[in-house]
């Protein structure tokens, strides 16, 4: 299954939790006791609803969506910016990274600064 359709199934998930609590003009107590039953019924806490709601409000269906976490791949980076990094690498294996980075800018125009790891530069 694609990380797209199973986004879209947990946020359909999310929006079928959450439909009791989106009627208008409830009144505060039953609004209130909704609430504790949806939290108890699929095993969250009061703070994560209030976040999915939240979102909701914001962005609608896609903010329901799971946001992608961690730190992105070197697919990020473009893959002649990584041949380039790798082949100035292998001229002078003693460069080091800082020095790769402002090489890069100054080649690519690169504006935001690239974050390269020692271990990301094979050769």
């Amino acid at each position: 299954m694609s990380n797209q359709k199973k986004a879209e199934e947990i946020a359909a998930e999310r929006i079928k939790m959450l439909s009791p609590l989106l009627e208008e003009n409830q009144d505060q107590a039953a609004l209130a006791e909704k609430k504790r039953k949806v939290c108890e019924k699929y095993g969250i806490s009061d703070r994560t609803l209030r976040r999915y709601l939240l979102q909701y409000r914001k962005e609608g269906f896609a903010g329901l969506k799971p946001k992608q976490t961690g730190r992105p791949g070197l697919r990020s980076i473009p893959e002649e910016v990584l041949k380039e990094a790798i082949q100035l690498r292998r001229e002078v294996p003693g460069r080091s990274v800082s020095t790769i980075i402002q090489i890069l800018e100054w080649d690519f125009c690169i504006i935001a600064k690239i974050k390269f790891f020692e271990t990301t530069i094979w050769y």
